[in-house]
């Protein structure tokens, strides 16, 4: 039987890491479409990590799970939690946190991600600017291309932090982004607006489909802005809307989005790393990113 070299370098650097964890993997795990690992938003599993955040991550790591994107530490400093995610065989390549909570601690969140050891420090939702609100869940009825404008000011600056700190800024969309203001979107605004030396796009496919946009389309268009994706998918016949927050989300795979299509748009030098994500479930969060793991494994380059 011949051994390619990937194949090779991937079940070496699998034995490696059981040598230095005491834990034995199955070889090829964790690997998808583009070559790369299928990795998960730990937003999808908060409610089962709040509770029980080692048994979460054992059933990842038992599902193949390899790579992880923080939103929140749980409690722990970063160091702390990247030894916790190294003793699963896990790594954080990227950290989310708010705008609003940028805000108040650029700097203490920053720090913290480079100690998870992420390379991408993420926006994961806007602000409003000092002096306007909106109600809970109201910002997509009432964000302007002004507050845009203030929120592109404030990536440019993460940016500045970030780069100190020898981590790239971005920021990651919803369906409002994409909102229309006289012929422009907030998005056109926030990729004119941005430095893109200082800030990239995590784009969540899962919004751009429930803002009604081509995603196939909108990757290539932007493709040399995009360096990480939010794999979700959306029920089939989902409404669509730029000012209603309320996603519509099933298990990759189950949904409207042709994800074939979607890889086959992305330039895998380009594209660094891609995160499951889901928001609405019919049983355990932990269940649900199983079958999303193995249908994208199927895909596998």
């Amino acid at each position: 039987m011949s051994i390619t070299r990937r194949s090779f370098l991937e079940c070496s650097s699998l034995a490696m890491l059981a040598a230095m964890s005491g834990k034995t993997f199955a070889a090829g795990a964790g690997t998808g479409p583009l070559g790369k690992a299928i990795g998960l938003q730990l937003y999808t599993v908060r409610e089962e990590a709040n509770k029980d955040l080692l048994g979460t991550l054992k059933k990842l790591q038992t599902i193949g799970f390899r790579e992880v994107e923080t939103a929140g530490f749980y409690g722990k400093s970063g160091t702390e939690l990247k030894k916790i995610l190294a003793d699963h065989g896990m790594t954080a390549p990227s950290a989310h946190s708010s705008m609003g909570d940028i805000q108040k601690n650029m700097q203490k969140l920053v720090d913290g991600a480079a100690e998870v050891g992420a390379k991408y420090f993420i926006c994961a939702f806007p602000a409003l600017p000092p002096g306007a609100s909106a109600p809970n869940g109201e910002i997509a009825k009432i964000i302007t291309l002004d507050h845009w404008k203030w929120n592109a000011e404030q990536l440019n600056k993460l940016g500045e932090v970030a780069k100190k700190a020898g981590l790239q800024a971005g920021y990651h969309n919803h369906n409002m982004e994409f909102r229309s203001y006289n012929g422009t979107t907030g998005m056109d605004e926030l990729l004119k607006s941005t430095d893109p030396k200082l800030v990239t796009i995590e784009l969540d496919l899962g919004w751009v489909v429930a803002a009604g946009v081509d995603p196939v389309a909108y990757l290539k268009k932007h493709a040399d802005r995009i360096s990480l994706l939010h794999v979700k998918d959306v029920a089939k016949g989902a409404p669509v809307s730029t000012t209603e927050l309320k996603p519509h989300t099933v298990e990759v795979g189950k949904g409207q989005i042709d994800w074939k299509s979607i890889f086959a748009a992305c330039d895998p030098k380009q594209l660094k790393y891609y995160f499951v994500e889901q928001e609405n479930f019919t049983g355990a969060p932990s269940d649900a990113v199983r079958v999303s793991y193995e249908y994208l494994s199927t895909l596998k380059a």
